[in-house]
């Protein structure tokens, strides 16, 4: 520090200030590295009345727990978040936060059941841990069905976006009657690469319905098989700027230097 900072007495107590709370703080983050698993646990379910509910939960997520003690870890986590509940609006999400946290640090096996409670609870953020945890986890094919119901109720994009990352759960729901709900493009080519990937068969339907996001989705699949049908596409949107973009693109990940010939000769001709 220049001298004339540290002969000043203002900028020497708030330095003082600086290192003294974090001296403090490491010592709590030691104290809670001393304290037995078992009441770490018993802590964690009352974590909005603990001073070192902070320590605590740092503490918990750098420690290599055994299977039994993630699942009992998760367990604790559920009794606080039952307990939240009841609490006023501070410390309910600060305590959202904390099994936000200590859940994502979990195997899938042990979090996604604890987080599958909350897909249709009455606060937003709670759902939120929900989606967070089972992006990670992964999702199975009744997820498809039981998701679809959660948006319906909800109106979270989130529950539609969940269903287009994972094809294996946009099989077991109709995507045409819903695709339409999704709000952003990019999420909509989401749901149409999970189509694809599930029934291509099916899928090549939302082609005449969504027209560039099918092209982006076969395009990231790398599906020459679809050739065929962006070709049909390109005659019938052939004025459309926003189309040929994606269709260059799309051409691109095919190697389809042909079809990218004759696609600079049509530009020429609208320009």
């Amino acid at each position: 520090m220049p001298e004339k900072l540290a002969t000043n007495p203002d900028v020497a107590a708030a330095q003082r200030k600086m290192l003294l709370d974090d001296i403090n703080r490491t010592i709590s983050l030691s104290e809670a590295r001393c304290l037995s698993f078992d009441t770490l646990l018993e802590r964690v379910e009352r974590l909005w009345e603990d001073p070192q509910a902070s320590e605590i939960v740092y503490h918990l997520c750098e420690m290599s727990l055994s299977t039994n003690q993630e699942y009992a870890l998760a367990e604790s986590a559920r009794r606080l978040a039952d307990s939240a509940e009841y609490l006023p609006s501070s410390q309910k999400q600060r305590c959202d936060r904390a099994i936000k946290r200590i859940l994502s640090r979990m195997q899938a096996k042990v979090a996604a059941p604890i987080a599958e409670q909350w897909l249709q609870h009455k606060r937003k953020f709670r759902r939120e841990i929900s989606y967070n945890i089972l992006r990670k986890c992964g999702l199975t094919a009744s997820s498809g069905p039981r998701l679809l119901d959660v948006f319906h109720a909800t109106h979270d994009q989130q529950a539609l976006e969940l269903i287009a990352r994972f094809p294996v759960a946009a099989g077991n729901i109709d995507i045409p009657t819903i695709i339409d709900q999704v709000d952003e493009e990019y999420w909509r080519m989401r749901m149409v690469q999970a189509a694809l990937e599930s029934d291509k068969e099916k899928a090549l339907k939302l082609a005449e319905l969504f027209p560039r996001e099918f092209t982006n989705a076969a395009g990231r699949l790398k599906d020459t098989t679809l050739m065929p049908k962006l070709r049909e596409l390109l005659i019938e949107h052939a004025e459309d700027l926003d189309f040929l973009s994606v269709y260059a693109w799309a051409l691109g990940q095919f190697k389809a230097s042909g079809d990218l010939k004759e696609l600079k000769i049509h530009i020429d001709t609208i320009k």
